[in-house]
C-alpha cells in the first residue's frame, strides 16, 4: 500500500515555550485505520493539527499524497484541506442555530459544491440520521451529534479523516458504535483514518498504533 500521510521528525514549540512534540514521525497508508494513543497532554492534538495543516511545525516535514505541507502557502493549505482532509473534533462544534441538514449543506455551499443538499442527504442516510434532518444539535444525543460531525467532515469527500478524541464525551457502547462506523467508512468509501484516543478498550479497531507520552513516541 502506498502512503497517504507521512510526517517526519515533527517538533512543535509554542510561543509560551511548551514543547508539545519532540521529533515525532508517523505514517498512514491508503485504507489504514491508525491510532494515536496517550494520556491528555501527550501531544496527540498537536500532532493532528500539524498533519491537517492547521498549524506549522517548528521543525520537520509533512507529506500528504506526496506533497509537502510545510512548503505550501496558507491558500494552498486551505485548498488541500478542502480537497483531501476531513477533521472530526472532540467537542463537535456544530452550529446550534442550524438544523442537522443545514450543518452539512453549509459546508458544501461555502466550498462552492453543486448539489450540496443532495450530497448531505446521502451522507445522513448513510449515517442513519434521516429521522433527525430538521432537529438542532441540542435535540440530539451525544452519539448523534458525533455522527453529524462525522457527516460534516465527509461533505468534501476527503481522502484522509482525522479524529481528535471523537468518543471522549460518549459512553463505551456509543464509542464502539462510532469506531465501527469508522471501519465501515474505510471498507465502503476507501477512507484512511488517523484517530486520537486515550481509551485502551478501543485499540482493537486499529490496524496500527502509535503511542505518545510527553511529546515523544514510546
Amino acid at each position: 500500500m502506498s502512503s497517504i500521510l507521512r510526517a517526519v521528525n515533527l517538533r512543535k514549540v509554542y510561543p509560551n515555550g511548551v514543547e508539545a512534540l519532540k521529533g515525532v514521525s508517523v505514517e498512514v497508508a491508503e485504507g489504514e485505520v491508525v491510532g494515536l494513543m496517550g494520556p491528555s497532554g501527550s501531544g496527540k492534538s498537536s500532532l493532528l493539527h500539524l498533519v491537517a495543516g492547521l498549524e506549522k511545525p517548528t521543525e520537520g516535514e509533512i507529506y500528504l499524497l506526496g506533497k509537502s505541507l510545510t512548503q505550501m502557502s496558507e491558500k494552498e493549505l486551505a485548498e488541500l484541506r478542502q480537497k483531501h482532509i476531513g477533521f472530526v473534533f472532540q467537542f463537535y462544534y456544530l452550529l446550534e442555530d442550524f438544523s442537522v441538514l443545514e450543518n452539512l449543506t453549509i459546508v458544501g455551499e461555502l466550498a462552492g459544491i453543486r448539489g450540496s443538499r443532495e450530497r448531505a442527504l446521502e451522507i445522513l442516510e448513510y449515517l442513519r440520521l434521516t429521522h433527525r434532518l430538521k432537529h438542532r444539535p441540542s435535540q440530539l444525543s451525544g452519539g448523534e451529534q458525533q455522527r453529524v460531525a462525522i457527516g460534516r467532515a465527509l461533505m468534501l469527500q476527503p481522502s484522509l479523516l482525522l479524529a481528535d478524541e471523537p468518543t471522549g464525551n460518549l459512553d463505551l457502547a456509543e464509542a464502539h458504535r462510532i469506531f465501527e462506523l469508522f471501519l465501515q467508512l474505510r471498507e465502503e468509501r476507501g477512507l484512511s483514518l488517523l484517530v486520537a484516543t486515550h481509551n485502551e478498550e478501543l485499540k482493537v479497531y486499529f490496524d496500527r498504533l502509535y503511542r505518545l507520552k510527553d511529546g515523544e513516541l514510546v
